[in-house]
């Protein structure tokens, strides 16, 4: 008969104790960020990338060049290593070093479409009008659904003179208005891209 009583005193210590420590460690601190005075992680590709980008648009291009230098070493598998860079190389005006850092990202991602139309653009650029095409026409190939693909498509072949084919894709893309306003420019364009090229 003593020991029976002991018995149900002890069991609810126990649970008692065992609610607490349950209890302690449901309830433990999170590590705090940097932010809330906690140690500094590592950066992200991600903090990377912004960081280059905010440098970039202020003008600060070789940091932001800097971080880039980071981000190809650091993150070789994260595809905005890839764009940021070339676009901080336009911003630059360096037309043709963008085209071959896009080319390093699609050495590492054959037939990637953002990185097909972002080349395509560089190309746009250095008005070479086939190397564009045939960026474009990968890119869309890969997602005909998507607006910037098509209107990309459509702008090359305005310039390089198929003005139906153009109409028919930007048809998708943009009012009717719009369609023969593209046209009219990409036309008065042309002889342009055409002097550049020579």
């Amino acid at each position: 008969m003593n020991n029976r009583p002991i018995m149900f005193l002890t069991t609810p210590v126990v649970a008692s104790l065992l609610l607490l420590a349950v209890g302690c460690q449901a309830t433990e601190e999170k590590p705090k960020d940097w932010f809330e005075g906690g140690p500094m992680q590592p950066a992200t590709a991600d903090t990377l990338q912004m960081t280059a980008r905010v440098l970039a648009t202020k003008g600060r291009t070789e940091q932001a060049g800097f971080l880039l230098n980071r981000m190809i070493t650091e993150f070789p598998d994260h595809l905005g290593t890839y764009t940021e860079g070339a676009e901080i190389l336009l911003i630059e005006g360096r037309v043709a070093e963008a085209i071959k850092w896009l080319d390093r990202g699609l050495a590492k991602y054959p037939n990637q479409s953002i990185l097909l139309n972002n080349r395509g653009m560089c190309h746009l650029l250095a008005a070479d009008i086939p190397a564009a095409t045939r960026d474009f026409e990968t890119a869309y190939a890969a997602d005909p659904a998507d607006a910037d693909y098509v209107s990309n498509l459509a702008l090359a072949k305005a310039l390089a003179g198929d003005e139906t084919g153009a109409a028919q894709l930007w048809t998708r893309v943009v009012p009717p208005s719009d369609v023969e306003s593209n046209i009219k420019l990409s036309r008065s364009a042309r002889a342009k891209f055409k002097a550049a090229s020579q």
